[in-house]
């Protein structure tokens, strides 16, 4: 999986010690944006992830980004499980390192939105948790603030949902609907993954062009 997502020429330096992009910034203060290899303190093994060190603090963990619809989101369970595209430019990190990287500690969620007027919009989560495979990486969120609007709570405590994996709630499959995975549920308010000529969905703001997610843990 690593091999497609970024370079060995795109890393950032060693840091196979380090379990997330905050404390790779605590010891490396003039640390850039870009690739680093993320070491979870589960012992299960390192992953490249792509770190944001300059935006709203830095020490972010970029799990999703779309940016012009150039990567199929329209995909199985088991490959959001594992994730795809390029670090460097569209991609889904993967649900099991997202549930690895959310149980170490309390981590906050960020989510940046761009209408194609580019306006900017923002939504940040205090508490955000993924469960384990076994629970269907279920989403745990809550204590939103931003501009936004809180979309996120619609889909707290749901599954997460794909065209081969039905497990929302409504009659039909959500993510057959929206083109896309997510937590689905009776679908949604917010649906970051959908097909992206038909905009990406957040309820409330239209026009939207790009996004991302990212984490990092408390303080």
């Amino acid at each position: 999986m690593d091999n497609f997502l970024a370079s060995r020429d795109e890393l950032c330096g060693n840091t196979d010690m380090r379990s997330d992009c905050r404390s790779i910034l605590h010891e490396f203060p003039e640390a850039e944006d870009g690739v680093y290899r993320i070491n979870p303190s589960d012992g299960k093994g390192s992953f490249l992830a792509y770190c944001d060190m300059t935006q709203h603090g830095g020490g972010w963990l970029v799990f999703q980004r779309r940016l012009d619809g150039s990567e199929d989101f329209y995909r199985t369970w088991f490959e959001y499980m594992d994730g795809f595209g390029n670090l460097t430019h569209e991609f889904w990190l993967g649900n099991e390192k997202i549930h690895r990287l959310t149980s170490q500690k309390t981590y906050e969620l960020r989510i940046n939105l761009v209408t194609k007027s580019d306006s900017h919009f923002d939504a940040e989560y205090k508490s955000f948790h993924l469960g384990s495979m076994s629970e269907f990486y279920t989403l745990f969120i809550g204590n939103y603030s931003g501009t936004a609007g809180d979309k996120m709570l619609y889909s707290n405590n749901t599954r997460f949902s794909a065209r081969n994996l039905d497990l929302d709630t409504a009659s039909f499959n959500c993510a057959d609907k929206y083109r896309g995975a997510w937590w689905y549920k009776n679908c949604v308010e917010a649906d970051l993954n959908c097909l992206y000529s038909n905009q990406i969905y957040w309820q409330g703001i239209s026009g939207i062009k790009s996004s991302s997610m990212k984490i990092r843990p408390l303080i």
